[in-house]
């Protein structure tokens, strides 16, 4: 009897995932137009597994989507990704200064259309050819390695860097394991000891995570709610105690000593291309360590762009959606602090004249780690 009672639980537990699963995929192929059956490399909607970068920004891939503000205002989305990935990949034989911007999820900007994207304002502002690349959760490695993959064919004028303040939790294995914050459970590479090693950011069910980023959108929903559930409950998440230590936590030491590497690699790379950085928000230790690491390879670190957002948020404006990125006005006001840093900049004036004058509101050879 408890056999047969066994037999049948088992089987109305998997009766459940298999509707769950094809429920899902049948909401995802109606509303976003993502196959029923993806590519063995597990595509899920603007990102999709990748073997070397852990994962990337999805190619050739376009939804259209309602968003709402952080206010409640609803607003349209028409949002594509193009060759290789990149949100905005522009004409590599303009007669215009080239500008490269690489970032993680603000950058990627899934929350916006492709014309109010920060980048794609800032191009129309400086009238220059943007090509950037964002991808949700990406740690400096990857952003690296997205550098390493494409410079040499856009041969950019200069680099726009979105720092983020996960930056350092994705940079260093063992503070992602004990953040519930800055967690998305997948396997990524991290530098560590001057190689690349491909780790879980999970404690333990390693190989049942990668079974089911890989097999089942269904359980991937699940164990990412999940994690977005513990995120808002625990609040003994590493952030904390940094917040608290600063650079006194010796894990947010090590974090910060290995993105400054991986900055150098950076710089190495690009050889005398000007590099210019801001980060998503201002907030220390964390500002403090990007402008010291800018200082360390002649990048010009701009502290107030993110902070420009938190003072608007501040008094009231509305300038991001609910999960805390970036909403349309949000995008806007980066755009313009950005431009106002950049006007003038020896970048804008090579080229032509930007179409908004007035505005004053806020290589070398691709080379493989070894």
């Amino acid at each position: 009897m408890v056999v047969a009672s066994g037999i049948i639980t088992a089987a109305l537990f998997a009766l459940s995932l298999f509707i769950g699963e094809v429920a899902l995929r049948a909401v995802h192929l109606m509303r976003d137009g993502i196959p029923f059956f993806e590519s063995p490399a597990g595509r899920i909607g603007p990102i999709m597994l990748d073997q070397e970068l852990g994962w990337r920004a999805t190619a050739d891939y376009e939804e259209s989507l309602t968003q709402r503000t952080k206010g409640g205002v609803s607003y349209t989305v028409h949002r594509s990704q193009h060759k290789y990935g990149f949100r905005q990949f522009g004409n590599l034989q303009a007669n215009k200064p080239k500008l490269l911007v690489i970032g993680d999820s603000f950058t990627q900007a899934t929350a916006v259309s492709d014309d109010k994207t920060y980048y794609g304002i800032l191009g129309e502002l400086l009238d220059v050819e943007v090509f950037a690349y964002g991808a949700g959760g990406y740690g400096t490695l990857q952003e690296y390695m997205i550098l390493d993959r494409y410079i040499d064919e856009i041969r950019p004028d200069l680099i726009l860097w979105q720092f983020c303040i996960n930056d350092f939790i994705n940079n260093d294995n063992a503070l992602e394991r004990a953040s519930t914050m800055n967690n998305n459970g997948m396997l990524r590479p991290y530098w560590e000891k001057n190689t690349i090693a491909y780790l879980s950011p999970k404690p333990t069910g390693q190989q049942i995570r990668e079974w089911i980023n890989h097999h089942s959108r269904f359980l991937y929903f699940l164990v990412s709610r999940i994690d977005r559930l513990r995120a808002v409950t625990n609040h003994d998440s590493v952030e904390t105690f940094i917040n608290a230590q600063g650079f006194k936590h010796e894990g947010f030491s090590h974090a910060v000593q290995v993105t400054d590497d991986l900055m150098k690699r950076v710089r190495t790379r690009t050889g005398s291309t000007p590099i210019v950085a801001f980060s998503c928000a201002d907030a220390q230790p964390y500002s403090d360590a990007f402008a010291m690491i800018s200082t360390h390879y002649g990048i010009e670190y701009w502290n107030d762009v993110g902070a420009a957002i938190q003072q608007a948020a501040t008094h009231g404006k509305d300038v991001e959606t609910s999960d805390d990125h970036w909403n349309e006005a949000g995008h806007r006001l980066v755009a313009a602090s950005l431009a106002h840093h950049l006007q003038g900049n020896r970048f804008v004036t090579a080229g032509r004249p930007s179409r908004h004058a007035d505005i004053k509101s806020p290589t070398t050879s691709r080379t493989a780690f070894h």
